[in-house]
């Protein structure tokens, strides 16, 4: 879908622990395996103490401060994780809009997986298009992976998982200070292969019922061994190149156009960008490819948030310049979306 120039992410912010744990020390302690640890390709993963939502309101106060609007000012807040948020029957947003004090914005979650942080902030998007009385949105999106639930080095297929929080601000209007314009963004999914992340387990009553840690190695091993080997990389590369080719149509940006500056690769380790994205992107992209995973691994639904504010505060774009973001979450969908620094066009 495109959107143009009057959708704009006023302000981005992520926070991270300062604490990590390397790679070479989990190999060393004998949780983690030679093998494995090729496969992810990173040397360190954060290790936060703080709660999953606590994260995410430090990265809202953070894109807040930036942006120089109050937390009163927004109008909705979709709020999205992948893992545990510290309690059952419970709302993780209206906690955060509580923390924050927007008492002004509708509160709502997606909970899906991984691309979560992307697809909330489609979702924002099409709010602000659609809703008059929404004006300003607000995204957050945090992960906290832990033991005895989740062992971020070893429970999900060639990827270290990391703890952080991510906050992207939306808004309606143009300003000279905004980060991005959101250009165009698109979705394309594969509900079949949702078999990947469920295997041969019988669906449960109750979490971790099957036992923890979690172990979706085992699963994707089953389904990859009923469907044949190759058969879900080959069909992650058709979907990868069509949701490509799709967002780069609908932001009517040809390939090879000279303000492409970069193609930030998605944080979901060296094995599956080496069978899954490089092959395409490589193919139909010409510009700088960026990677920021080498001591986050993956950050489950804010690596997308993360992704813009690295290139927000390493000052990648200059104006004008468009970044292309993509990545894809269990089920699978796959999401792409051009960004651009405002100014010379």
């Amino acid at each position: 879908m495109r959107f143009g120039d009057d959708l704009r992410i006023k302000a981005v912010g992520s926070w991270f622990p300062g604490t990590s744990e390397t790679a070479a020390q989990a190999r060393e302690e004998g949780r983690l395996d030679k093998d494995s640890a090729r496969r992810a390709g990173i040397s360190a993963l954060p290790v936060s103490p703080v709660p999953a939502p606590d994260m995410a309101v430090l990265a809202a106060r953070t894109a807040l401060e930036r942006s120089g609007w109050q937390s009163n000012d927004i109008d909705l807040l979709i709020h999205t994780w992948l893992y545990y948020q510290g309690h059952e029957l419970w709302s993780p947003p209206h906690y955060i809009a509580h923390r924050l004090g927007a008492t002004n914005a509708l509160p709502l979650a997606i909970h899906q997986g991984c691309d979560g942080g992307a697809l909330a902030l489609y979702d924002a998007a099409l709010r602000l298009q659609a809703d008059p009385g929404v004006s300003r949105a607000l995204v957050t999106s945090s992960d906290r992976f832990v033991l005895p639930g989740i062992d971020r080095w070893n429970s999900y297929p060639s990827m270290g998982l990391g703890d952080a929080a991510a906050a992207v601000l939306l808004h309606r209007s143009a300003g000279p200070d905004d980060a991005f314009v959101l250009q165009a963004l698109n979705t394309v999914s594969a509900v079949e292969m949702e078999v990947v992340l469920r295997g041969h387990a019988p669906l449960a009553a109750a979490p971790l019922e099957a036992g923890a840690p979690v172990d979706a190695v085992t699963v994707a091993r089953q389904a990859t061994a009923d469907m044949g080997k190759g058969v879900f990389d080959a069909v992650a590369r058709e979907r990868i190149r069509t949701v490509l080719t799709n967002t780069l149509r609908d932001a009517r940006v040809e390939p090879d156009d000279p303000r492409l500056r970069c193609l930030v690769l998605p944080r979901v380790g060296a094995r599956t960008l080496d069978a899954q994205y490089l092959p395409v992107l490589e193919d139909v992209l010409k510009c700088e490819q960026m990677r920021f995973d080498d001591r986050t691994g993956h950050l489950g639904c804010s690596d997308w948030g993360a992704d813009l504010d690295e290139l927000y505060t390493r000052q990648v774009l200059a104006p004008g310049e468009m970044a292309v973001l993509i990545g894809a979450g269990g089920g699978f969908t796959w999401v792409c979306a051009l960004v651009q620094a405002p100014g010379t066009d």
